[in-house]
């Protein structure tokens, strides 16, 4: 009976034992877990704008400038011991800088860009391919930023024309050392396949470019298994409904199990806060599908910053996070590294930029050009009909065919109130950058009649529909549509009924009096990124190109106003009257009342100036 009793004590103990050994290890466990933390430091779109500088306008621009996103860089690197800085792309091309190293005093084998100098010292890991790394210019200027470049560029969906072969590293993994424990952090990018139809030229015969998420789908699974957390970093934007979910594809790339956080761009927004609400989309915390996710907007605009809270406890966990965009503005120091790395290049092109062109007595804006002509698509277009002309006279076999030209506006407020072309008095090559930003070159393009009214039908969904018995404002622009697609057809007159849905809007377009029909030939003087496919207009893909050149528009524009100046509208379009209810509102420049009275634009009326700094105008018919 002793024996039993004892084993029964022993057994209890044992028990006992083992019962708090479960409850107590766990709970040890758990506070023996690891905690670090780890900051994602994301731009985006920086389009080779160095300083705090408008070389359009020819100004200093405080909003702006990677000098001083990089002191804003320094000083997040101060306050916290971990961090990572990636680009969402669009580095190499886009400002004034570009043109000057590509064109003016082109970089030579050996040399890159100032810009990737300027990324090289910031100390980047990785940098996405944007789609103007590889549109604008031949191959081989990128490929000059590939070689000077001491971080990784990177696209899962580039590939090789010759061999199929990726193009590029799809990924990459970096170790870091979080103090006392490393983690692998893989970062994955991708590029707009669309970004071959704007890029046929340079491109066609050597790159071609697979869907993102499909190429998301291949890779992501792979880099899970070589890396703790993943981050894509790629020149893709949000979609849900928001323009194209495959140039844009942000949305749905989140959706891939495995991500852990996103650094975005190519739409130039910012997120948090730029989008309208939709599912699944947190504008107040930056999260996408529950996917940390910053988009730091455009030009050095704002520097994205991510904070994750890990956990270590025999594996990585992302604890908690914070995402927030730090403004730049006039309180941050441009960094003097930074505009030390700059200075020539900065200097070579103020100098080219105030190169004098013509004069003008004529004030020139773009602030109503997506609702009436205007001056600024007008000397495009007489600039390319008069190209067109030249070709015709040395092409006799298009003697027969009507001449058109189409052109629209690079300037109409995608990066704010005051993103507009204006002009006054002296033109310089400044200005003529003001009115054709890109240096797209010539295209003409071989079209019947019926196909020009197909480009004008795609082109008029620049405007909303109008509900005439509507009380109510209505907006007349459809900010959805780039202003950039927004095509003025010369050399045709035409009427743009906004009351009808899209594809229904033009009314009496004719040709010297004639209308328009399949039986009519059409030479369409243009840019290579339309008649490459830039926009998805109807038959523009690369297959209606007649004749190619080098010469850029921008060329071609200061060769025309040094010979012939500018022009007013020819006013060969106009939105067909209605009547309505309720007021018609133009969203534009704040000063455009100014351009209004010295016009003489009666059919326009400013209103007010709203919270986000815009002007607002009432449109109507009676001054026609």
């Amino acid at each position: 009976m002793k024996k039993q009793t004892t084993f029964f004590k022993t057994a209890v103990l044992i028990s006992t034992i083992l019962l708090l050994s479960l409850i107590i290890i766990p709970f040890s466990s758990s506070q023996a877990a690891e905690r670090y933390q780890l900051t994602i430091l994301g731009t985006t779109d920086m389009h080779q704008n160095l300083l705090p500088y408008d070389y359009m306008s020819d100004e200093p621009n405080e909003e702006v400038g990677f000098s001083k996103i990089y002191t804003l860089i320094e000083q997040q690197r101060d306050e916290k011991e971990n961090t990572i800085l990636l680009s969402a792309g669009d580095v190499i091309q886009g400002s004034l800088i570009g043109d000057y190293e590509f064109r003016i005093n082109p970089i030579e084998e050996g040399e890159t860009q100032t810009i990737v100098e300027a990324f090289n010292f910031a100390g980047y890991k990785a940098v996405s391919v944007g789609n103007h790394e590889l549109q604008d210019f031949p191959l081989w200027f990128f490929e000059r930023a590939l070689d000077g470049a001491e971080f990784d560029w990177l696209s899962a969906n580039i590939k090789k024309y010759e061999n199929d072969e990726l193009y590029l590293k799809p990924y990459e993994v970096y170790e870091k050392d979080l103090g006392g424990r490393t983690i692998n952090i893989g970062v994955i990018s991708f590029t707009p396949p669309q970004t071959f139809n704007w890029g046929r030229d340079h491109l066609e015969g050597k790159l071609y470019f697979k869907p993102i998420i499909e190429q998301a789908e291949k890779f992501i699974p792979e880099l899970k298994e070589k890396s703790d957390i993943i981050i894509v970093s790629a020149h893709t934007g949000l979609a849900a409904g928001y323009r194209d979910a495959t140039e844009n594809a942000g949305y749905y790339v989140s959706k891939i199990d495995g991500i852990d956080a996103m650094v975005l761009g190519h739409d130039h927004i910012e997120f948090p806060g730029g989008y309208e609400d939709f599912e699944g989309v947190d504008n107040e915390i930056g999260t996408v599908n529950g996917v940390p996710t910053v988009m730091a907007g455009s030009w050095g605009s704002a520097l994205g910053v991510i904070d994750l809270d890990l956990e270590y406890n025999d594996g990585w966990n992302i604890v908690s996070f914070n995402v927030s965009l730090i403004k730049n503005d006039e309180t941050v120091e441009s960094h003097p590294k930074i505009e030390e790395i700059a200075q020539e290049v900065h200097q070579g092109t103020l100098d080219y930029i105030r190169t004098p062109v013509a004069e003008t007595d004529k004030y020139l804006t773009s602030y109503f050009v997506r609702v009436k002509d205007s001056a600024i698509t007008q000397v495009i277009n007489d600039a390319q009909l008069r190209y067109g002309e030249n070709f015709i006279a040395s092409h006799p076999e298009y003697q027969d065919y009507g001449l058109l030209a189409a052109a629209a506006s690079f300037r109409f407020g995608r990066e704010g109130p005051r993103d507009y072309t204006r002009i006054e008095r002296e033109i310089r090559v400044s200005d003529i950058t003001d009115i054709y930003m890109y240096p797209n070159e010539v295209r003409i393009v071989e079209l019947n009649g019926e196909q020009v009214l197909d480009w004008l039908e795609h082109s008029a969904k620049n405007f909303n529909q109008i509900d005439p018995n509507n009380s109510e404002r209505q907006g007349l622009i459809n900010w959805d549509l780039s202003g950039s697609y927004y095509d003025i057809l010369e050399g045709i007159e035409y009427e743009i009924d906004i009351t009808q849905p899209e594809g229904q809007r033009i009314f009496n377009a004719t040709y010297k009096g004639d209308p328009l029909t399949a039986n009519k030939n059409f030479l369409v003087i243009t840019n290579n990124h339309r008649a490459s496919g830039g926009g998805d207009f109807p038959h523009l893909d690369g297959e209606t190109i007649i004749y190619r050149t080098a010469t850029t528009h921008q060329e071609l524009l200061i060769e025309h106003i040094d010979n012939y100046g500018i022009a007013d509208s020819s006013f060969n379009w106009r939105i067909k009257p209605f009547e309505h209810e309720g007021d018609l509102i133009v969203r534009t420049h704040p000063e455009g009342e100014e351009y209004i009275e010295e016009r003489n634009l009666n059919f326009l009326e400013f209103i007010e100036i709203d919270n986000d700094g815009w002007g607002i105008y009432r449109y109507n018919f009676d001054g026609f």
